[in-house]
């Protein structure tokens, strides 16, 4: 079955043949595969306006390809979620109508974010938890829904809180993970509690607070919680602080128990959130322990690993793998394979949004413009980047 070529696909060829050139030219001229550039023709590929400015510059074409681009646009279905809070009266109790509509909402963000990343959806979670919060709080609950309804408050806050997170809006997303666990402590739900703390250590650790991302981690493992995988969840975040603390020998030796305690799947005594931590995450965890310590070829290698584990469907998690995998290879001087991975990143970018993968991206290219890197591989970070950042 073949593909219709779209309006950019035609203008692209039209351009190619007038400068008299062939695919494989275009390719080597503007730095993209020949499959890629061929499926771009064909309209198996759709470019976002990062790879059309490439192109168009390449072909001289004076703007004729920019404005055929699809610009980053929201997932449909953003749209389509319901802030159940606005369905009833403002004044009237909540029931466990507004229990089952939460619950919706939680799984349509969830299945979104795996798809899209965060940053077209973390203003319409934020929106969902203060709905519900302040709703609860001013008009109250039928008895028989009030716990039910403080625990999926608690639920949407936190994935709230981690859309706000990868989305780069860190104040935002530990003032939600706070109010959310005040309200997980009044419905005595231990479990999202100990969720909201492995989010605040992950949250320390990526902003370079080690300490704090241990002190939290210890406080979950002390409480001894009955799930292999909670315990799990919580080495990997120990290790990840004591990676940054300097010391990778335990924070490798940390991350392989948490390996075992993650292994055989979710069991009767796991929460249901803890579902996600998977061979290629753990992946990810090693590579930036051995960055850490300076085992460049290490991270490389655990970095290769978890691009290779990672499942397909994972959008948002195949552009930030990426990433960093861009960023270790950087780090080694391995400019081909960078390349390479780059231009992937920028065929991708209109896939998911991490904000966190073009944050990724600068540092990596500044670091190759320290390193003495070729400038086409300078240049192909930079584009990376800048068609990984969401649109202003």
């Amino acid at each position: 079955m073949t593909s219709e070529p779209t309006s950019f696909g035609l203008r692209l060829r039209q351009f190619r043949q007038r400068r008299g050139l062939s695919v494989r030219q275009l390719a080597a001229l503007s730095r993209y595969g020949k499959s890629y550039v061929h499926d771009l023709e064909t309209g198996r590929r759709v470019p976002n306006p990062a790879v059309a400015r490439r192109l168009d510059e390449a072909l001289d074409a004076g703007g004729g390809l920019v404005h055929l681009a699809a610009p980053h646009t929201e997932p449909a279905l953003v749209h389509a979620l319901t802030l159940p809070v606005a369905a009833s009266p403002a004044d009237q109790p909540m029931t466990d109508e507004h229990v089952q509509q939460l619950h919706e909402t939680v799984k349509h963000l969830v299945a979104l974010d795996t798809l899209h990343g965060s940053e077209s959806l973390y203003a319409t979670a934020v929106r969902a938890f203060r709905n519900a919060h302040r709703r609860l709080a001013t008009a109250g609950a039928e008895q028989a829904a009030r716990s039910d309804l403080q625990v999926v408050i608690a639920e949407v806050g936190e994935v709230a809180a981690w859309l706000a997170y990868d989305s780069e809006h860190q104040d935002i997303s530990r003032q939600i993970a706070n109010e959310a666990m005040l309200i997980a402590r009044m419905a005595g739900d231990s479990s999202m509690q100990r969720f909201l703390l492995s989010h605040l250590s992950m949250q320390a650790t990526y902003l370079e607070r080690g300490s704090e991302a241990l002190d939290l981690a210890n406080r979950v493992i002390a409480e001894r919680p009955r799930s292999r995988r909670v315990v799990g969840m919580m080495r990997v975040r120990r290790a990840r602080a004591l990676g940054q603390l300097g010391d990778g020998t335990r924070a490798l030796a940390e991350l392989q128990r948490a390996s075992g305690e993650l292994a055989g799947g979710v069991g009767p005594n796991d929460p249901a959130w803890s579902w996600w931590l998977h061979s290629a995450e753990l992946a990810v965890h090693e590579a930036r322990i051995r960055s850490a310590a300076g085992d460049g070829r290490g991270s490389v290698a655990a970095s290769e690993r978890s691009v290779r584990e990672l499942p397909a469907g994972q959008g948002r998690d195949q552009a930030l793998y990426r990433a960093w995998l861009v960023s270790d290879l950087v780090d080694v001087g391995a400019w081909r394979d960078a390349g390479e991975v780059a231009e992937q990143l920028i065929a991708r970018s209109a896939v998911a949004g991490s904000a966190r993968v073009p944050r990724i991206l600068r540092r990596a290219e500044r670091r190759a413009g320290r390193a003495g890197a070729p400038m086409w591989l300078v240049d192909a970070v930079r584009e990376a980047g800048e068609a990984s950042a969401p649109a202003a």
